[in-house]
């Protein structure tokens, strides 16, 4: 059979420790059907290595980061199955670069799991180095009855979404946008912890932030009547640049900053920080 890509038509917190979630999509919960890409034929799905890389400094984190739970998104699954996770340290640029095994877990899936999440659990913990950069993979190697596509949705996502077939002789990762489909992002989590005490959120649609890339001032607010408690900047080297601690604070002035990529985080009302990427001009 000719094989070809085909589109298929909180957290309980022991005491001072807290969860940071890593994510490169800006929806991370929803999964969209008829969205999701994989090497197959007549909806039976062969090898297939759904990947997204990581670096720790894009989220400011400049400490050992204990991962405890990875979850992605399951678009369909045609009988039961086991999904291998593989967490990689990274060396170099992505899809090049040097990947050395750290963990590899089996995660059951079965086709009750369409549409929803579905997460390694305890199964997989491992401590990352601070200025670590990593590798996410979730795999399937096929089979003649079997069909499995990963979650997506079209969402707009930080970092590419990779994939790799050696049946539909794509031996090496390449992005979902370069063999056809822009719109199938992978939905893939990954939860650790620190020792900061709070609880640290990615990409959430709770804070907006505009304009962005920025040239003098920044603007940002929180969604869902949430207040803003305080704010902090950091460069790219994780060097503290600006500390706000103010309630009434709705913007901060970055026009004497060089140019290049900050980290803003702004702690809410809630109690939470939400993390944003900045883009200076």
């Amino acid at each position: 059979m000719k094989k070809t890509f085909t589109l298929l038509a909180m957290a309980v917190f022991a005491a001072n420790v807290s969860a940071q979630v890593i994510t490169q999509n800006t929806d991370a919960v929803t999964v969209t059907a008829l969205n999701s890409v994989a090497c197959g034929a007549g909806g039976l799905t062969a090898d297939n290595f759904y990947s997204r890389a990581f670096t720790l400094a894009d989220y400011a984190i400049t400490y050992d980061y204990k991962i405890t739970n990875i979850q992605f998104g399951v678009e369909t699954a045609s009988e039961p199955l086991n999904a291998t996770v593989n967490l990689y340290s990274l060396v170099g640029t992505y899809p090049g670069g040097t990947k050395t095994l750290l963990k590899s877990v089996d995660v059951p899936v079965t086709p009750a799991d369409a549409l929803k999440l579905v997460s390694t659990g305890t199964n997989l913990t491992q401590v990352v180095p601070a200025g670590s950069k990593i590798v996410l993979e979730v795999a399937h190697d096929g089979g003649s009855v079997v069909g499995f596509y990963l979650g997506t949705n079209a969402s707009a996502e930080t970092k590419p979404s990779y994939v790799k077939s050696v049946t539909c002789s794509i031996p090496n990762p390449v992005t979902t946008t370069s063999i056809g489909f822009p719109n199938a992002h992978w939905v893939m989590t990954i939860t650790g912890v620190n020792n900061l005490g709070v609880t640290e959120i990615i990409n959430s649609k709770n804070l907006q932030v505009y304009p962005n890339p920025v040239k003098d001032v920044l603007n940002f607010k929180l969604a869902n009547n949430l207040k803003v408690e305080s704010i902090e900047l950091f460069d790219m080297t994780g060097k503290k640049v600006i500390t706000v601690n103010s309630k009434a604070t709705q913007g901060v002035n970055v026009a004497g900053f060089a140019k290049g990529t900050y980290i803003l985080k702004v702690k809410g009302s809630d109690g939470n920080v939400y993390i944003q990427k900045v883009l200076k001009n």
